[in-house]
């Protein structure tokens, strides 16, 4: 027998990436693709050149663009509750305490830098034509304001105050956004430290204004 024949001829495998992996790369790929072009400009043809995927496969994963766009502007808002979640684990004390890490993770580079910013600021844009995008954005900042209230209202009941929980979630959500805003059209307007001081500035405002709770008439 011959040596060359008691060699197996060696066969090429082809590498078969996770679904979910696949799933990942192709939001990141549509991330990339709404900084660069904005919502409008982001196609699946660029989507598909950005991920080195045919369209095919795309449809493999998503039924359509909208659920695509949809997805993605889930997972980004997921990412940005991950590094807050992260950031606030290395946090102890009160909710005080808690409320000012919520500010100050929001101004970190995990979240606060060029790339996250102008992507969030597509989706922003997008939520005006899009009846699906504006819901759930809607749905997510509902439920952030919701978060925030709640720690207000954790802060008056450790103070024995009353705070306007809705009024100071609201408050300091949309100046978060304003500063995201700002920043993300002119890099140079100010520092993450001067928006993050102006911040905590204004929740402290809402927390030093709180009135003590009235005692309760004695029941007979």
């Amino acid at each position: 027998m011959s040596g060359d024949a008691a060699v197996p001829e060696l066969k090429k495998r082809r590498t078969r990436i996770d679904p979910e992996l696949r799933r990942k790369a192709i939001i990141e790929a549509t991330m990339q693709c709404i900084t660069q072009y904005g919502h409008s400009g982001c196609t699946l043809e660029r989507i598909c050149a950005q991920a080195g995927i045919s369209i095919g496969l795309i449809g493999h994963h998503f039924s359509s663009k909208e659920e695509l766009m949809l997805s993605t502007y889930q997972a980004l808002t997921d990412q940005l509750r991950e590094e807050t979640r992260k950031y606030l684990a290395n946090q102890n004390g009160s909710s005080e305490g808690r409320l000012l890490a919520i500010i100050r993770s929001s101004f970190r580079g995990q979240i606060f830098n060029e790339f996250i910013l102008t992507t969030w600021l597509g989706f922003w844009g997008a939520a005006v034509s899009s009846e699906q995008l504006r819901a759930l954005n809607k749905k997510l900042y509902a439920d952030y304001r919701k978060e925030l209230e709640a720690v207000f209202n954790d802060i008056a009941r450790e103070n024995g105050t009353h705070i306007d929980a809705k009024s100071a979630a609201l408050t300091i959500t949309a100046l978060i956004d304003g500063f995201w805003l700002e920043w993300a059209l002119d890099h140079k307007a100010f520092s993450s430290k001067k928006a993050e001081k102006c911040c905590i500035t204004t929740a402290q405002m809402f927390v030093k204004a709180a009135q003590p709770l009235t005692a309760m008439p004695p029941t007979s």
